[in-house]
């Protein structure tokens, strides 16, 4: 069996290791000229550490990840909720952890079979003759799936993002969200002496050089706590990334045939507020491979994957408006909303975020 990838991001990489040790002939085309990430942190949660030690990287990302305890503040420094990494770990086998995406990337390639072919520099703008399984993981503005599905359109959310990782060690200090009006930030350690930060606020997207941004977040985080100033003084311009967050409207079907599967950004692209795109691109990936070799394993793959990732991209676009409440009313609320929320139940919430098992999957036995 031959299965063709399209597109090496998470998802996509993922799915070929699990092909790859299936014993499937696998292909991966890129169009980026390698097989890069860009320089940012990634949160990891249960679910996609979990899917990660199915295909046999949950021992190598343990030793490359920060796992740590978050929460949610008020720009003054209060805390509204707490949440340990240990209470995760107690009720799913593993903490959420935080890990450079470069370090994740390369951890996947590395685990490639050395008979999975890789084709970088390599534009694919219509569906792929070759193969017996066609793996549509081209990012949130696919090519392939506006030929599958034209009705679906990328969404703008109203706003926007900057995101860096910068030589500023964090480890052993709480990380999280702070929350101001129509504002937040974010902190995690990624280790190595690295912190990762985002910040998001309104649209439009900035069209400025990287210097004046940084000089309109520098204005607008100054009074808040530490060390969000010094995380974003010590940003070079080159280091800063500054993005749309968007989402998919509505999510496409997963399938197309016995022959055609969407996965990751490419199926169900959704803004980071929950913190699980690549998650949920880890779980297609493992439940992919686990179904694909029967008669009616792509049907059986969306059944299981398009309404979970459904909700997710509608409760995180909810999430985001919540979180960036821009009214003094309604910013109040929530403030005061998250502080009267009982620790069990805003642990429960994570937990059932985050609650998921992979599948069992095929390993082919080796010569």
């Amino acid at each position: 069996m031959h299965a063709v990838i399209v597109g090496g991001g998470i998802g996509g990489l993922a799915a070929a290791i699990g092909f790859g040790r299936a014993g499937w002939r696998v292909t991966v085309y890129e169009r980026q000229p390698q097989l890069t990430a860009a320089g940012a942190g990634i949160l990891l949660w249960p679910n996609a550490v979990h899917a990660l030690g199915a295909l046999g990287l949950g021992e190598e990302i343990r030793k490359n990840s920060v796992p740590g305890d978050g929460g949610v503040r008020r720009s003054d420094g209060t805390w509204l909720s707490r949440i340990r990494a240990a209470d995760i770990e107690e009720r799913l086998g593993v903490p959420a952890m935080t890990i450079h995406r470069a370090t994740l990337h390369r951890a996947l390639e590395n685990a490639l079979d050395p008979q999975t072919e890789v084709h970088t520099g390599t534009e694919v703008t219509t569906i792929p003759d070759e193969g017996d399984l066609i793996v549509v993981a081209d990012g949130i503005n696919s090519v392939l799936r506006r030929e599958l599905a034209p009705q679906v359109a990328v969404r703008d959310s109203g706003q926007v993002a900057w995101r860096a990782i910068v030589p500023v060690d964090t480890v052993g200090q709480p990380g999280g969200e702070t929350l101001g009006r129509g504002w937040r930030f974010g902190t995690a350690p990624v280790g190595h002496g690295q912190t990762y930060w985002y910040a998001a606020g309104p649209g439009p997207l900035r069209t400025t050089p990287s210097e004046d941004q940084l000089e309109e977040l520098t204005k607008r985080f100054q009074n808040w706590h530490d060390p969000i100033s010094a995380l974003i003084a010590a940003t070079r311009p080159g280091q800063l990334l500054h993005h749309q967050l968007a989402d998919l409207d509505p999510v496409p079907p997963m399938a197309y045939g016995n022959r055609i599967a969407l996965l990751g950004d490419a199926a169900h692209a959704m803004t980071p507020n929950l913190g699980q795109g690549a998650a949920q691109a880890l779980e297609d990936a493992v439940t992919l491979v686990a179904e694909a070799g029967a008669q009616d394993g792509l049907a059986r793959y969306d059944a299981a994957r398009r309404p979970r990732a459904a909700r997710y991209v509608r409760n995180s676009r909810r999430a985001g408006v919540v979180l960036n409440a821009r009214g003094r009313v309604t910013s109040t609320l929530r403030d005061a909303i998250l502080r009267a929320t009982p620790h069990r139940v805003a642990l429960a919430n994570a937990v059932k975020t985050a609650d998921w098992r992979p599948p069992t999957l095929p390993v082919a036995e080796r010569p």
